[in-house]
C-alpha cells in the first residue's frame, strides 16, 4: 500500500479516524456488498450455467458473512471506541475505579483481530471459487459484473485490514495505556 495516502492517518486522533473508517470503508463497504449481492442474485435467476450461479450463491453468502462482519464493528467496536476515547478526555484511570468496569479493554482488541481473521477467511473462499476470467470458457457479462463488483469489495477489505491493523489498533492501545486498562 502506498505510504503516501495514508501520511496523515498516524496523527490523527483516534475518534476522527474512526469516524473516517465508518465513512469511508464501513459504510462504503456495505453500499458494495449490498450491490454486489442484487448483481449476484440476478445471475443466480438468469444464468442456467451451474457454475456461474454456484459462484453467485457462494458471493450471496460471503456478502452476508463480510455484512455480519461490518455491523459488528460498527455495534461493538465502534461504541467501546467512543466511551474510551472519552474516558481519556476525562482523564480516566482505571487503576482508581470503585466499580466494575464492563468494558471489557483487554477484550476489545483481540476481538477484532479474531474477526478479521475470519472475514480473511472468507474471502480467501471467494478467490478460490472465482472462475478465471481468461480461460477458454466464456461467461456470461453478468458474471464478470459479479466479479468485478466482488473483487473491489476485496480489495476495500483489505485495505480496511492494513488500516485497522497498522492505525486503529495501536491508537485503540495508546487510548488503553492512558487510562490504564488492563492494569487494575
Amino acid at each position: 500500500m502506498p505510504t503516501a495516502k495514508y501520511a496523515g492517518y498516524a496523527e490523527e486522533a483516534l475518534k476522527p479516524f474512526t469516524e473516517k473508517l465508518c465513512n469511508e470503508y464501513y459504510n462504503s463497504i456495505e453500499i458494495l456488498s449490498n450491490n454486489a449481492k442484487r448483481q449476484a442474485e440476478r445471475v443466480t435467476t438468469l444464468e442456467s450455467e451451474t457454475t456461474a450461479s454456484e459462484y453467485a450463491q457462494l458471493c450471496c453468502a460471503i456478502i452476508d458473512d463480510l455484512k455480519k462482519h461490518l455491523n459488528e464493528r460498527k455495534q461493538k467496536f465502534i461504541p467501546y471506541i467512543h466511551q474510551l476515547t472519552e474516558k481519556a478526555a476525562a482523564n480516566h484511570d482505571c487503576t482508581a475505579c470503585t466499580g466494575r468496569c464492563k468494558l471489557r479493554h483487554d477484550m476489545q482488541v483481540m476481538e477484532l483481530n479474531e474477526s478479521n481473521e475470519a472475514a480473511k477467511k472468507v474471502l480467501h473462499r471467494l478467490q478460490l471459487a472465482t472462475l478465471p476470467l481468461y480461460s477458454q470458457t466464456r461467461v456470461p457479462d453478468e458474471y464478470r459484473i459479479l466479479r468485478n463488483r466482488m473483487a473491489i469489495i476485496e480489495m476495500n477489505m483489505t485495505e480496511l485490514f492494513f488500516l485497522e491493523r497498522s492505525y486503529l489498533i495501536p491508537k485503540v492501545i495508546d487510548a488503553q495505556k492512558t487510562i490504564n486498562a488492563g492494569n487494575s
